[in-house]
């Protein structure tokens, strides 16, 4: 029997495996994929999460991480406004960040098994397709939705999604000629694209869009040219940037909420315990943040300072205390972000008052939450 089973090895999942492994505990993950392998992201990680990432261990300057300090918006239009990011962060592939963080993982003595995918988990039993486990404590960092959240019969996967709360997101990595310290986010009807530098000068192109955008039998291209295109910048950027990998990556049914953070049988973090708006809740820290608040408490009930109940409502009071501002003020932002009329007006408010943009963005970025 293990200490610790992990079912996902994304940010969530291998920042809990490395925690707790370098602690002593025997720790057992299960990635559905093989390392190193690209994700649906925006693949901005803000400056909050850059202590917590060296103290696992990640060295980002080496791996050629892009510095960003600059933010631009631009409407359906093509209205523009440009602002200093007051908190800023870098840009960072998950392709290159997921794979050095799992072979971290695999220094402090994880157990990481690969192309395995977990179908079942109660009262720490598992039934995986590499074949039965067992833990004290079963942690779900599994992403979005899987096989592990329609087992469990989530809420969020047994309630039919609302047209209007139905997303795809879709990733590019592209050649730009673009400045690097700048993250640009462009609108468009019923969506929204970001772009900004990471390694080896590449640049991360991931739009957000409503499915109802996708009518049938339209492929990703037609969306593109015939929706996202209507920005004359997008227009712009599509019709002259050189696509790194042929297809995209996309993702579909996405629904963003806050979620269930544990039952009696397996505890969340990452996207599997909220998944909050890409524009206003910097997912990438959340999920590291996350990982960090719930390790802690594995580590007192391992201990036997707690019940797994305790560790769950723990959790739970400090996890809404970090992000339940963020995600009352990112239902706001998704609302505003798809009112043409608003955002027109916003844009040139912000323009006019060049603070108004910098408390906005404030909202979306938190304080360092390691201190080593």
């Amino acid at each position: 029997m293990h200490d610790v089973a992990i079912i996902g090895g994304g940010l969530a999942g291998l920042a809990l495996s490395i925690e707790l492994s370098s602690k002593g505990f025997d720790v057992v993950l299960f990635e559905k994929n093989h390392y190193p392998f690209h994700k649906v992201c925006g693949e901005y990680i803000s400056n909050e999460s850059l202590d917590y990432l060296a103290y696992l261990g990640v060295n980002l300057k080496m791996m050629g991480a892009a510095k960003i300090d600059r933010f631009s918006l631009s409407t359906s239009s093509g209205a523009r406004m440009s602002t200093h990011l007051p908190f800023g962060g870098i840009g960072i592939s998950r392709y290159t960040l997921d794979n050095a963080l799992a072979s971290i993982s695999r220094s402090q003595g994880t157990t990481i098994l690969e192309n395995t995918t977990v179908l079942s988990a109660h009262d720490g039993k598992l039934e995986t397709t590499a074949g039965d486990f067992s833990a004290k404590v079963v942690l779900g960092a599994q992403g979005k939705r899987s096989i592990i959240d329609k087992q469990l019969h989530r809420p969020f996967i047994t309630t039919p999604l609302a047209t209007e709360h139905n997303f795809i997101g879709v990733k590019y990595h592209v050649k730009a000629d673009l400045p690097k310290d700048l993250i640009e986010l462009h609108l468009f009807k019923n969506g929204y694209c970001g772009i900004s530098a990471i390694e080896e000068d590449k640049y991360c192109l991931c739009y957000l869009s409503k499915a109802s955008n996708l009518k049938p039998a339209m492929s990703i291209e037609e969306l593109e040219s015939n929706v996202l295109s209507q920005n004359p910048i997008l227009k712009d950027y599509f019709s002259r940037f050189e696509n790194l990998y042929d297809q995209p990556k996309v993702i579909s049914q996405v629904n963003f909420q806050n979620k269930e953070k544990g039952n009696p049988s397996i505890l969340f973090a990452g996207d599997a315990a909220g998944l909050i708006a890409p524009l206003s809740g910097n997912g990438m820290s959340m999920a590291l943040h996350s990982a960090h608040l719930l390790q802690a408490e594995v580590v007192g009930h391992l201990k036997g300072q707690q019940d797994l109940n305790g560790a769950l409502s723990n959790y739970t009071r400090q996890w809404n205390a970090a992000f339940g501002n963020r995600f009352s003020f990112s239902r706001w932002m998704q609302r505003a972000f798809f009112s043409e009329y608003f955002m027109e007006s916003l844009v040139k408010t912000a323009n006019i008052f060049p603070p108004l943009a910098q408390t906005i963005i404030k909202q979306t970025h938190g304080e360092a939450f390691f201190e080593g």
